[in-house]
């Protein structure tokens, strides 16, 4: 009877096994993530399988899915303005032309960063929009929705969106005192509901704060004391964030009406490219806006660093926290670097996640074989995510160049196509590089050991 019982379990763990390797095969896209979750089912395929249906894979929600792409005014088209290949292949993924004379300032300082919001928040006439991954109850955070608050009080449309898994920790108590006011405060696809565990691996990873559709704060800030306040020289966190005035504000405004709309059963009115006045007599920037997730093109943000490497002609700048990127834009860069392109990657020397720290060494010393240069930051935190081709093109926003804002998560990023603006850009790239070290430092076996497991499982930190 016992030897009946182990054939029967045995021969039902290989049936398992089978399906889950099956699943695995369809829905996992990268090949090393299909290593990692075929070990595990290997081990013990129960386990694997139901940890695979939770967490692995790119598997999306029905209401996701159900999502439409992003409903923003577009600029109409002009005869005289610069038509170049990279902007036919974002118009071909039914993103919008580039909108043209927008104010950008660029904030690098921490201290700027919080009082651009502020100073965003003092302006609201009609209505504020915010949202951000991570919210804190500290003493930044809590004066911002102070101050949120007040405007909320003297009838301004506020609305706070923050991310349900970002803000997990977050207490009731902070989002309840912007409702009280007469605000809006909703979490995005928050964990208590049960339903939404299933897709805990699918977050909104958007930072934008928006102002009667005429200004706008974009890039990779949460709204966490961390991020906006000076610390000891080793804690400080660089990040990079852009203001911009004109007629991408309300195309960013619309990014956000669609995820409150899809959030909540509020149907906030879609912003019009005349609410912003065109910025005229000074030098102005020329953006794309790029929504990257269900609501924006379908990999978009694939698809746009393999063009933007494949047509570099001279450099390919990377500033990003956190550098697991999917094998294919890492085969890119080191194809590049064979063609001459200068490329460089600058990280932390040490982020906020360790384990990713790990699983860079792979990329960064196969990169450096290849003629490529890789800077590490050892004077705090740099959270600042940027890409730099050549003289006419740079991403700006929230997304890292890893598999998870590739592939999973809502990002927000601008594409810049001026050359004053990317010249800005660049000096504040190579004033940061300067000090750096360059390199890549030897790792120890248990590190390399943490690095092969981390890379199986990148699409899941």
């Amino acid at each position: 009877m016992i030897w009946i019982v182990a054939y029967l379990s045995s021969v039902a763990g290989a049936f398992l096994t089978i399906i889950a390797m099956t699943i695995i095969r369809h829905q996992e896209r990268h090949s090393v993530g299909k290593v990692g979750w075929m070990g595990l089912v290997l081990l013990s395929p129960p386990v694997g399988l139901l940890l695979f249906l939770w967490l692995g894979g790119r598997k999306v929600s029905a209401e996701h899915e159900s999502r439409g792409l992003v409903d923003m005014p577009r600029q109409p088209e002009s005869d005289d303005r610069p038509d170049t290949a990279l902007e036919r292949m974002l118009l071909s993924r039914d993103l919008c032309l580039p909108t043209e004379k927008n104010r950008v300032r660029i904030l690098t300082d921490v201290r700027d960063v919080r009082q651009a919001f502020l100073d965003l928040i003092e302006s609201g006439k009609e209505a504020i929009y915010i949202t951000t991954f991570i919210l804190d109850d500290k003493q930044t955070s809590s004066l911002i929705v102070d101050r949120l608050c007040e405007k909320a009080r003297a009838g301004v449309q506020v609305r706070l969106l923050v991310d349900g898994f970002g803000s997990f920790m977050v207490p009731e108590e902070q989002l309840q005192r912007l409702r009280d006011a007469g605000g809006r405060a909703v979490r995005f696809k928050a964990m208590s509901q049960l339903s939404r565990l299933a897709y805990l691996n699918f977050r909104n990873h958007r930072k934008l704060a928006v102002c009667d559709g005429q200004r706008a704060i974009l890039g990779g800030a949460n709204i966490v004391e961390d991020e906006m306040t000076d610390g000891d020289a080793e804690d400080t966190w660089i990040d990079l964030s852009l203001w911009i005035e004109g007629p991408a504000a309300p195309q960013l405004q619309s990014v956000f009406c669609s995820d409150w709309n899809f959030e909540t059963e509020e149907e906030l009115p879609p912003a019009k490219l005349e609410d912003a006045e065109a910025i005229e007599g000074e030098p102005t920037s020329q953006l794309t806006v790029m929504p990257i997730g269900p609501d924006g093109p379908a990999e978009i943000l694939d698809d746009f660093w393999q063009f933007a490497i494949h047509h570099a002609e001279k450099r390919i700048w990377i500033c990003t926290p956190y550098c697991v990127p999917p094998p294919s834009a890492m085969r890119a860069l080191e194809l590049a670097c064979r063609r001459g392109i200068d490329v460089r990657i600058m990280v932390p020397q040490v982020s906020d996640l360790r384990p990713v720290d790990y699983a860079r060494y792979d990329y960064f010393r196969d990169l450096v074989e290849h003629g490529g240069r890789v800077f590490r930051y050892g004077g705090g935190m740099v959270h600042a995510k940027l890409g730099i081709v050549d003289d006419m093109t740079a991403l700006v926003g929230s997304a890292n160049f890893d598999v998870r804002s590739f592939f999973l998560n809502y990002e927000l990023s601008v594409v810049v196509h001026d050359q004053p603006t990317i010249e800005r850009l660049s000096d504040w790239y190579a004033d940061l590089m300067d000090k750096c070290e360059e390199g890549v430092t030897d790792q120890s076996t248990f590190r390399a050991m943490m690095a092969t497991t981390v890379r199986l499982f990148a699409s899941e930190l």
